[in-house]
This record gives C-alpha cells, sequence and structure tokens, in this order.
C-alpha cells in the first residue's frame, strides 16, 4: 500500500511542478519559431518547403504581435526573416514533390494576414510590408507551379 502511496505522491509534486512552469504564450510562440529555424537549418530537401512556410507564419504572427507592441526594431528584422524563409521555401520546393500543396495554402494565408497587417499599420510602415507580401507571393506562386508541372 505504501509505494502505491509514494507513486501517488511524486506525481502530485511532478505535477505541481510542471503547473508552475507554464510558459506565456509569447514564449511558446518564441519557442516554435526557434524550434522551426533549428529544422529549417538542418532539413533534408524533402521537408524544407513545408517547414520554412510554416516558419513564414509563425513569423507573421510573432511580426503583428511586434508591431501591435511598438517594438519596430525587432519587427523590422522579423519581417526580413519572413521574406528569407519564404524565398528558402520557394528553392525548396524545386526539389520535391512533399507537402507542396500545403506548403502553398500555408504561404497563401501567411500573405493574406501579412497584408492585413499592412492595412492595418501606419502608411510609411505599409511598402516595406507590401514588399515582403510581393515576395511571399512569388514564393507561393512558384510552389503553385511546382505543383502543376508535375
Amino acid at each position: 500500500m505504501k509505494p502505491v502511496l509514494l507513486i501517488a505522491l511524486f506525481s502530485l509534486l511532478a505535477a505541481g511542478f510542471a503547473a508552475d512552469k507554464k510558459e506565456s504564450p509569447e514564449q511558446q510562440a518564441n519557442a516554435r519559431i526557434e524550434e522551426l529555424k533549428q529544422k529549417v537549418a538542418r532539413d533534408s530537401e524533402k521537408d524544407l518547403c513545408i517547414d520554412a512556410a510554416e516558419l513564414v507564419r509563425e513569423l507573421v504572427e510573432r511580426f503583428d504581435a511586434e508591431m501591435s507592441s511598438s517594438k519596430l526594431e525587432p519587427a523590422q528584422q522579423t519581417l526580413t526573416e519572413i521574406g528569407n524563409y519564404a524565398d528558402k521555401a520557394a528553392a525548396g520546393a524545386k526539389n520535391t514533390h512533399h507537402k507542396l500543396k500545403q506548403a502553398e495554402l500555408t504561404l497563401h494565408k501567411a500573405s493574406r494576414r501579412l497584408a492585413d497587417i499592412a492595412q492595418s499599420s501606419a502608411v510609411e510602415n505599409r511598402d516595406a510590408i507590401m514588399a515582403i507580401v510581393k515576395r511571399i507571393d512569388a514564393a507561393d506562386d512558384e510552389i503553385l507551379n511546382q505543383i502543376f508541372k508535375h
């Protein structure tokens, strides 16, 4: 009977410690972005397109959060990263057929989301944001061309 009690006690303690270490949504998003960046850095050609597209989507949400909290310098860096990873997604599509449609849809949604953010942002920021939207759209078009090519 005592071993069962001890196991239950330790389980409750472990659950209590896990509950104390809850991360904020922002910390969770940042951890997810870092995880995806590492994954893209070591990805095979097969998974590069989909993982880079997923990273673009996550970075768009980070960009929105940074713009909402008036963190303009980090937002500019995030915007540059969005364009770079969109280009990586397009380059990854040239070598694989793996999950291209899913990657295309993800980039399309990220592009629309970023365009919406541009419309709600200050006029002086719109040109830079729309330039990245065009890069995402170009990557989206490249992936779509690869889909119909095969």
